[in-house]
């Protein structure tokens, strides 16, 4: 079968009977404020879409020098909490006709390194991504590049970048301190044993706060490794169960811990809240629908997302001011 020939800009110039400029202004989204008319640049529209005309991505990127396309990282895409940011992420580079290209760690160093070169490889004009335990090396690839970059939900504090986080500490400090005031006094912590500061800011928000009352038990801080994470998660809810004293509550340190520790709270026969309260950094939509009563702390996640894609963008145009931003999170409680 002959090979259709490609539409070009040139083949609907002639079939408009105007110059090849007219139509390249109109498609490239330029005609505003040129003497183009309204009429026309409609006429090139319909023309170019009856005519099935695809842009050539390659050579507009020589031209402009952008590929329009941004570069995503993010550790683990199916925890809720990194899918809808990068569904929100997504949408708002959509608003400045970016796409989106999503790779993913699972918090791995190894396919943390494979997905910034793949997405230097691919000529991105900018990247977000959420940063892996040991990786500012790694990162550090983008910084000598000067691809403009934002760090999401975390970041390597000496590395001089971009980012958009929540106070983590100071909602762990206050969500401690909600259970301390109602009578609780054997708190656990359950959380993922990484060096990203995101969860050791949780985790020590936690600790300073029992400490402040004189309530730390060593004992009761699991920390989870993420490999091994169902039959660690699963043995600190058995440890907690039979603690020698009881304990009263239990703060999860991220979404995922606290959906497989919650499950295995079940499957040892402990009510929630009768036995004992937990409390979860995120939200979790489904124990609502159970009726599940939690604490939990809700992430302003639209904002994050929309926040990162803007911040980028700023670089991608040419700024080179480092914008830190940190944003607040609301306890809330699901009764």
């Amino acid at each position: 079968m002959k090979k259709k020939k490609k539409v070009s800009i040139q083949d609907i110039a002639d079939k408009l009977g105007v110059s090849k400029g007219t139509v390249s202004l109109v498609l490239s989204g330029k005609a505003e404020g040129s003497r183009i008319s309204d009429e026309m640049s409609k006429k090139v529209k319909e023309t170019a879409e009856e005519m099935n005309y695809q842009p050539n991505e390659i050579a507009r990127s020589l031209s402009t020098g952008k590929t329009m396309t941004i570069g995503v990282i993010v550790t683990d895409i199916s925890n809720e909490f990194f899918g809808n940011l990068t569904f929100h992420i997504q949408e708002q580079a959509k608003k400045y006709g970016y796409t989106v290209i999503t790779t993913n760690t699972n918090e791995s160093l190894d396919e943390f390194s494979n997905a910034v070169t793949t997405l230097l490889n691919k000529q991105v004009d900018g990247i977000i991504f959420v940063p892996v335990d040991n990786g500012r090396q790694i990162a550090e690839k983008i910084t000598r590049r000067h691809i403009p970059l934002v760090q999401v939900d975390r970041f390597y504090p000496n590395l001089e970048a971009n980012y958009v986080i929540v106070d983590n500490y100071n909602v762990s400090a206050k969500a401690t301190e909600h259970l301390i005031k109602k009578g609780l006094k054997k708190i656990a912590v359950v959380c993922y044993d990484f060096d990203v500061n995101a969860l050791t800011e949780r985790r020590r928000g936690c600790t300073d706060t029992l400490s402040k009352y004189k309530l730390l038990d060593s004992n009761l801080i699991k920390n989870i490794n993420y490999q091994d994470q169902e039959e660690e998660i699963k043995l600190a809810i058995h440890d907690l169960k039979n603690y020698p004293e009881k304990i009263d509550a239990v703060f999860f340190c991220s979404r995922k811990v606290f959906i497989t520790g919650v499950r295995y709270m079940y499957k040892n026969a402990i009510k929630i809240p009768e036995d004992m309260e937990v409390v979860c950094f995120d939200k979790i939509d489904s124990f609502a629908i159970a009726n599940i009563p939690i604490i939990y702390i809700e992430q302003p996640i639209k904002k994050m997302g929309e926040k990162a894609v803007d911040v980028l963008m700023e670089q991608i145009k040419g700024s080179d001011t480092i914008k830190q931003c940190v944003f607040d999170t609301e306890l809330m409680y699901m009764n």
